[in-house]
């Protein structure tokens, strides 16, 4: 018999708990999609990461505490990619280290910006650790905080790209 795919979830998430001891599936009952508004020639738009990452002249995010990091740092625009860093020990972050585009692709944006694919990019975009066992506080509190920020920042369209 092959598996469903409510099936491997559910194995995941048994294994998931089993390693990692706080771990608490928390489902979002919310469901934010909002249809695109203008071409997306015409738009803003923010890159947000669960990647682990940060600038190199902000705090790396608490990759030892097994309750994981709900924080986010925030990411200007203008960050070179020589200033990213990436702190994260549940994905190998060799390849990140070495082209930060993999797991936050700015100047690929920047690209679809000059070609005039996209409108502009965002006037910053966001990093957040991959690693929360307990999402509650990051569904509660970090990603509204980011949303609403973005919202004031006029941003029509978030890319999503995890670790």
């Amino acid at each position: 018999m092959i598996p469903t795919r409510q099936d491997e979830f559910k194995q995941w998430l048994e294994l998931v708990a089993s390693v990692h001891r706080p771990f608490r599936f928390t489902p979002n009952q919310e469901l934010a999609w909002t249809p695109l508004r203008a071409p997306l020639a015409e738009c803003q738009v923010a890159l947000v990461t669960t990647a682990g990452l940060h600038r190199a002249d902000q705090p790396p995010f608490e990759v030892e505490d097994e309750a994981g990091d709900w924080s986010v740092r925030e990411i200007p625009d203008d960050t070179p990619a020589s200033a990213l860093r990436f702190s994260h020990t549940h994905y190998d972050t060799r390849g990140v280290d070495q082209d930060p585009n993999v797991a936050f692709p700015l100047d690929r944006l920047h690209d679809l910006v000059a070609e005039g694919f996209v409108g502009r990019a965002s006037p910053v975009h966001f990093g957040f650790m991959g690693y929360v066992p307990n999402p509650a506080p990051l569904r509660d509190q970090s990603a509204p905080e980011v949303a609403r920020r973005l919202k004031a920042l006029g941003t029509d369209v978030v890319v999503l790209t995890p670790g």
